[in-house]
């Protein structure tokens, strides 16, 4: 399957020769060379379809019909190849990064790109491009299917290489973006060079290499980048350092001892068992979770941070570490970037002016998906997705006292109450030189998808059972014990985490549950102001106290709740169904109450009482702890 076909196939037309009998050829002979040379040396696209047809049928009783077929379509391809390079130039670049390929009727030499016309009976030299330039590689997207192209040309004395999306060198209003890139294009040339490029790709289509790509890390159709065979990186060039940077170095056991050492601190030992877990959460169909280590300085957040990074690949800031100091949109791009790789992120509270509270930055990172955004060439980018976990350090909790139900049941915060590492420096300078072997490990030996499906439920299960909790916080510490079992029976091979080692980082139904802080919130506030609440007080009269109950002014109450980010009618009916809010007989959340004489509509709220033991207890229910 080279110019030699072309040769033969000549010979044969010449001598009008047919070098077989279908009805005697075997197996063997009907593989062989020449009966396709002879097939592609007939002329007539009919006759040529009749000889195709008598063959397969012969094929096909010879039981080789798929390799005859196979045999056909890769020599097709050879002669349709052929074709379309007879009588084409070839590129005369000097050192070209790629040898060997056809430019059609264009003169590419190192003067440049051209080509002569014909206009009105008059020769024209038509110019694609100044300097030597040409396609040098396809790279195929494994995730999205699409193709870019990488062009190398020739400026400042040597070849430079940019690689675009196809769509970028295939019109002429987009391809004159590479002029940002060093490549002397302008819209007198843009569309010659268009041509140019689309010629040397179709007439060698065999000689340019064709290479499977990503534009990421992560879960990519049951393979995980960059542990895939034969895969290239073809994303943002601002993350390809960070791509690179998920590889091993230094020494595993070495690592695996001084990991074993730092495990045995319960928070190091939980945070690396996150870092596991992020690759899990795909596989398993859990959500995204944040798990936030704060504490004051010196306790060596950063450095558990570091540590618990190495797991895959270069902990050093700049690389897998990354500082928070970045907007909403490019946060979104690079957790895609990342996609199953957890997001290590250090000092939260650096963009802690950037947003009212960290509420709606949770919520937006938790649910895993972004908006859909213009290029800028034209046309929609593909959605950005993720599925990893989220490590963020900081001097102070990442959820206040007001932060909604659904903003605490998507973060395990812990408190660093004490110094996680003996030597910062050294464990630091450590993990930067050793880093990213367990990483590849893990995924290459975990169990299959039901298997880890069916423990997964086995632990939430459990969880729900001995842990007061709500069931997002269970599946998100369910997701690290898991990656915490694999890995400690894989690699570390020392003590696992128990349900009592993280029982204290799980929020409780309560602290999650929006109406019983609320609830909570508002018992404190009532104490607080009870003047107020007095009908013979002086000063302004938010309502009364009658019997067991409290009689609030709701404008008053309203606009409370909202300055602590709580809204009445999220909470009322919950209050009400708990037997907190009394009703009036047409099931309003207001009744008609006096204060000072005068009829207005009041929230009247069920006070607690001390019971004997001097705890606060509901008045309706003395079972019921306040």
């Amino acid at each position: 399957m080279n110019d030699s076909i072309n040769n033969d196939t000549d010979l044969i037309i010449n001598s009008g020769f047919i070098p077989f009998d279908i009805d005697t050829l075997d197996k063997e002979s009907i593989l062989e060379e020449e009966i396709f040379q002879y097939i592609f040396s007939i002329g007539e696209a009919l006759e040529r379809t009749k000889a195709i047809v008598k063959l397969q049928e012969k094929a096909k009783d010879l039981k080789v019909g798929r390799s005859f077929s196979n045999l056909l379509k890769a020599y097709q391809t050879d002669y349709v190849q052929n074709m379309k390079q007879k009588g084409s130039n070839s590129i005369q670049f000097t050192n070209p990064p790629l040898q060997g390929l056809k430019c059609g009727k264009w003169k590419a030499d190192d003067g440049g790109v051209s080509k002569i016309e014909m206009t009105n009976f008059e020769a024209k030299t038509v110019s694609a491009c100044s300097h030597p330039i040409l396609p040098v590689e396809r790279l195929i997207n494994i995730d999205t299917e699409t193709e870019k192209v990488k062009i190398a040309f020739y400026k400042d004395n040597r070849w430079q290489k940019v690689t675009v999306e196809r769509s970028m060198v295939a019109n002429k209003s987009n391809i004159i973006q590479l002029s940002d890139r060093g490549i002397e294009v302008n819209s007198d040339n843009a569309k010659d060079l268009v041509s140019y490029l689309a010629e040397v790709i179709t007439l060698n289509a065999k000689e340019i290499p064709v290479s499977r790509s990503t534009d990421r890390l992560g879960w990519i159709n049951g393979e995980f980048a960059p542990y895939t065979s034969n895969l290239k990186y073809d994303g943002d060039i601002a993350y390809k350092d960070v791509y690179e940077s998920v590889k091993p170095n230094g020494d595993y056991e070495t690592w695996k001892k001084e990991l074993i050492k730092l495990r045995e601190n319960k928070v190091m030992h939980l945070l690396i068992a996150a870092s596991f877990a992020s690759p899990l959460l795909n596989l398993i169909g859990s959500l995204p979770f944040v798990v936030h280590l704060w504490g004051g300085t010196g306790a060596g957040k950063t450095v558990a941070l570091m540590v618990a990074m190495s797991v895959w690949g270069n902990p050093g800031t700049g690389k897998l570490v990354r500082t928070l100091n970045s907007t909403k949109v490019a946060l979104a791009r690079y957790t895609s970037f990342l996609h199953d790789i957890p997001m290590a992120g250090d000092e939260l509270q650096i963009i802690k002016s950037a947003w009212e509270n960290f509420d709606s930055l949770i919520m937006y990172l938790t649910e895993g998906i972004d908006r859909g955004r213009g290029k800028a060439y034209g046309g929609l980018e593909i959605q950005s997705t993720w599925q990893n976990v989220f490590l963020f350090t900081g001097e102070e909790p990442i959820t206040k006292s007001n932060s909604g139900g659904g903003v605490k049941n998507r973060v395990i915060e812990i408190e660093a109450t004490e110094k996680l590492v003996e030597d910062g420096n050294i464990t630091a300078s450590f993990v930067k030189d050793n880093y990213g072997h367990a990483g590849r490990e893990f995924i290459e030996c975990l169990p299959n998808k039901k298997v880890l499906q069916e423990r997964y439920r086995q632990i939430f299960t459990q969880l729900l059972k001995e842990v007061d909790t709500t069931d997002k916080q269970a599946m998100a510490m369910a997701a690290i014990l898991l990656a915490d079992e694999i890995s400690t029976d894989l690699i570390f091979k020392d003590k696992k985490l128990t349900i009592d080692d993280i029982r204290p980082y799980m929020h409780s139904s309560k602290e999650v549950d929006v109406s019983t802080r609320a609830y909570d919130l508002i018992i404190d506030w009532i104490n607080s102001n009870a003047k107020k609440f007095n009908e013979d007080s002086p000063s302004e009269i938010w309502g009364k106290f009658q019997d067991n109950y409290c009689c609030i002014n709701k404008m008053v109450l309203n606009k409370m709740l909202h300055d602590n980010g709580i809204d009445f009618e999220a909470i009322k009916k919950k209050l009400a169904d708990d037997g907190k809010i009394e009703r009036d007989i047409n099931g309003k959340y207001t009744r008609a109450v006096k204060v000072s004489g005068k009829l207005g509509r009041y929230v009247k709220l069920l006070m607690p009482e001390d019971n004997d033991e001097g705890q606060m207890t509901l008045v309706y229910d003395e079972e019921i702890p306040f």
